[in-house]
């Protein structure tokens, strides 16, 4: 085998997060169906190319390393929304390569940084934390006829308390 088959090509992640920032912008006219569709085609190729980058990077790393964790649930989320469809409409084929583009910034995210560490790390910590405690917990899995949680569990509320102040991300001071 000659060189250039056997090393990879540095991705190209402006281009990459151009083409997610087109579709995140919220100052512009929502794309025509014809663009959407171009779009969403380039994200879906964008993730493609990224995902066994940052997993072989990440599997690189010590089992017990947060950044490895962080980078394999940020393939995995990245793997489940190739898997599914857009719809029929264009608001819910919109919202979907909103997702897709999302995924690309993020895979960038820890390509692009050499210790992998996930700008939405805190986020996805403080998201991680409920989803082990809320089915662990009775008053948390207390619901009425309608689906409506209907236990008090100040646990529950101040780990989602925590993940509402992740998502603003730090105070501005």
């Amino acid at each position: 085998m000659n060189r250039s088959t056997t090393e990879s090509v540095p991705l190209d992640l402006e281009t990459m997060r151009a083409c997610a920032a087109r579709v995140l912008a919220t100052d512009t006219e929502a794309p025509h169906s014809e663009e959407l569709e171009t779009v969403t085609l380039q994200l879906r190729g964008h993730i493609m190319l990224t995902v066994p980058e940052v997993e072989t990077a990440a599997l690189a790393l010590p089992m017990d390393a947060v950044p490895r964790a962080c980078a394999l649930l940020c393939v995995e989320e990245a793997r489940l929304r190739l898997s599914s469809e857009p719809g029929r409409h264009l608001s819910n084929r919109i919202a979907h390569a909103q997702r897709l583009a999302r995924s690309v910034r993020v895979l960038c995210d820890h390509y692009e940084d050499g210790f992998h560490q996930c700008p939405s790390a805190p986020e996805r910590a403080a998201y991680l934390r409920m989803l082990e405690h809320y089915p662990a917990c009775s008053a948390c899995r207390t619901v009425d006829d309608n689906g409506e949680v209907t236990g008090v569990c100040p646990a529950g509320d101040l780990l989602y308390e925590q993940y509402r102040q992740a998502r603003r991300g730090p105070a501005a001071h």
